[in-house]
């Protein structure tokens, strides 16, 4: 037969609990406060490398989104931390500033013809044909950077995709599910016809209607009628090949 356990014994016993819990807090918090030393050691060591490297990173965009990602790595974001000072050091606050204005100007420019859609490589392109000679070269990371910089403004400014295709969307609209999957039938072709969306998705004839009505009224998508029986649908923020110098942009 078991013997009880005493008072003095309960009371041994949860001293010998609460020794052992203050002596995992005192490692665990020595834990933490180690990591923070190697965290403020590592982030000293970045500022060091992105002041040594400073031209690199201005003219290098695929070297500036390495630099960038192992800021993110460690916790510091460069557009924010201690009021853009590593933004200064890197050379991005004015960089990032300036190419979200140009974003806008050439969203704003082209929403009459794609309805507020362009395709990322074509923005990417046009910003490259906007910008003065002899600026920092741009890559797709550093246009996703200069969008997220534009959040602020609410005015719809995001990347979505359909299918294989990275889109800039410019207007405050949400893109229901019916539109992004008949656009992304069309992200090859450029276009597409009633018929299309119906082998394709075995929709009836209404929910095609409603979804087609609904992008030609936002002007995403063209039609043309010339064949009256089955006209084609085309996706102007497909077409990727579009001069914008014919744009006047």
């Amino acid at each position: 037969m078991r013997k009880a356990v005493g008072i003095g014994g309960l009371r041994r016993k949860e001293a010998e609990r609460l020794a052992l819990s203050r002596k995992g807090n005192e490692l665990a918090q020595r834990e933490i406060e180690k990591l923070q030393e190697q965290i403020t050691l590592m982030k000293s060591n970045l500022e060091a490398f992105v002041r040594e490297h400073q031209k690199e990173i201005r003219s290098d965009p695929v070297f500036r989104g390495k630099v960038q990602r192992m800021c993110q790595l460690i916790g510091v974001d460069p557009l924010v931390s201690r009021k853009g000072y590593m933004a200064e050091l890197l050379g991005v606050g004015d960089f990032y500033c300036e190419l979200g204005i140009q974003i806008i100007d050439i969203c704003v420019a082209t929403r009459s013809i794609n309805g507020g859609l362009i395709d990322l490589d074509d923005l990417r392109q046009r910003l490259i044909r906007k910008r003065i000679k002899g600026s920092e070269p741009i890559a797709e990371d550093d246009i996703k950077r200069a969008i997220s910089q534009l959040k602020p403004l609410k005015s719809g400014y995001r990347i979505i995709s359909f299918g294989t295709r990275k889109m800039v969307q410019s207007v405050a609209r949400e893109m229901n599910p019916d539109n992004s999957t008949v656009l992304a039938l069309a992200q090859y072709t450029c276009k597409f016809t009633v018929e299309d969306v119906r082998i394709g998705f075995g929709w009836d004839m209404d929910r095609i209607r409603s979804c087609i009505d609904d992008m030609l009224r936002s002007g995403v998508i063209w039609v043309d009628d010339y064949d009256a029986v089955q006209p084609e649908y085309w996706v102007p923020a497909f077409f990727s090949q579009m001069s914008g110098s014919s744009l006047g942009i």
